[in-house]
């Protein structure tokens, strides 16, 4: 009986645990509730944008011109402005060429023309006497030389000649003061007073240019040239800034044309703008400068920070039943800080602004803000 006892309590033990596992409660199955993520999220709505293009260029001149001397001689008398840098208003003598040799070849142009007169009039009192001479004694048809026409005709034309001579000597006279052609500045000069300079109109003796208004060339990719007017129809308002240490400094200006070809280095195409009156408020020719140039007015777009796109034509929205799925958009213009939408929201859709590290599509999201 002892033998028996140990496998009695065996068979014991397999007949409880066998009866515990066949009456055991079946488990209840529960699907694992996945967390909501949290998400900053903003209200859009549309609204009318006026789309913007940013350059950059350097200001210049709209007219530079290279003076050049068209008499030669000595310069006797010099503009104290006509340095590097000196203002000169239009009209003023900038220098002197000594005139005394053009002023004797006017008095003996002015001689060469009273002598041809002198000599037609001697040629009118001749024609008059052959022609009466003719009627007296001569028979038939006298000819043009015995009326002496052909002389009449040489003697008028000495005249034409000498008043010509006398007005280009009047000229030469006029031109050896050098006057401004506009409102300016000197640039450069390569003469001084004393220096003997020559007609040469390669050769030139200064460099100089107008103030009233300046040109800034803005370099265009072709995407950004679909975002503005044509000139050609309306001329757009352009700001021009510079940072110093003063601070920001602005100018207002236009945008007149677009040149007439692509550079083929670059593949851009240059706006010009105009500013005028540009070296009375601080700009200076050679200064680089930003350009914000006004362009079409969208009516009905999207702005969101550049942060909320997902790629590079896609976004996150969270829906009524808060979940987040990606929506597809159409992209006008992006920038470093926001992006203008043509199309792909509705007004009042939730878009999604913070970053999602692992986003799966219709996950539950919970909205921590509304903006």
């Amino acid at each position: 009986m002892k033998r028996l006892a140990p496998i009695l309590i065996l068979l014991l033990a397999i007949g409880v645990t066998v009866g515990l596992y066949t009456l055991r409660p079946e488990p209840s199955e529960v699907a694992p509730e996945r967390p909501a993520t949290k998400v900053e999220a903003m209200s859009v709505q549309p609204e009318s944008v006026l789309l913007t293009v940013d350059s950059q260029g350097t200001v210049l001149p709209k007219i530079e011109t290279e003076l050049a001397v068209e008499v030669s001689g000595r310069i006797i008398e010099m503009s104290p402005n006509f340095r590097a840098g000196g203002r000169f208003e239009e009209d003023d003598v900038l220098f002197r060429i000594d005139p005394a040799d053009y002023e004797a070849a006017v008095a003996a142009r002015a001689a060469d023309l009273a002598t041809a007169e002198l000599g037609l009039a001697q040629e009118e009192a001749l024609a008059e006497q052959a022609a009466a001479d003719w009627a007296a004694l001569g028979e038939g048809e006298a000819s043009d030389l015995t009326l002496r026409k052909p002389q009449l005709a040489q003697a008028s034309a000495r005249i034409e000649s000498a008043k010509a001579a006398l007005k280009r000597a009047k000229r030469d006279l006029r031109r050896t003061e050098i006057r401004a052609p506009y409102d300016g500045r000197v640039l450069s000069k390569t003469v001084d007073l004393g220096q003997y300079v020559m007609a040469n109109p390669a050769n030139p003796v200064a460099r100089i240019y107008a103030t009233d208004t300046a040109e800034v060339r803005l370099p265009l990719a072709q995407d950004e040239i679909d975002y503005l007017i044509d000139p050609e129809l309306r001329e757009s308002d352009v700001t021009l800034h510079k940072e110093g240490a003063s601070g920001r400094q602005e100018w207002s200006g236009r945008l007149v044309r677009f040149e007439a070809t692509i550079d083929p280095s670059s593949r851009l195409t240059y706006a010009v703008a105009e500013v005028d009156a540009p070296f009375e408020n601080g700009l200076r020719r050679g200064m680089f400068v930003t350009a914000e140039i006004e362009g079409r007015r969208l009516e009905s777009a999207y702005v969101l920070p550049r942060y909320a796109l997902r790629g590079s034509d896609s976004i996150y929205l969270v829906t009524p039943e808060k979940t987040l799925v990606t929506r597809s958009i159409e992209i006008v213009k992006t920038d470093a800080e926001q992006a203008i939408l043509s199309g792909g929201l509705n007004p009042g859709d939730q878009v999604a602004t913070s970053p999602i590290a692992y986003f799966v599509e219709n996950m539950p999201v919970e909205i921590i803000n509304n903006d």
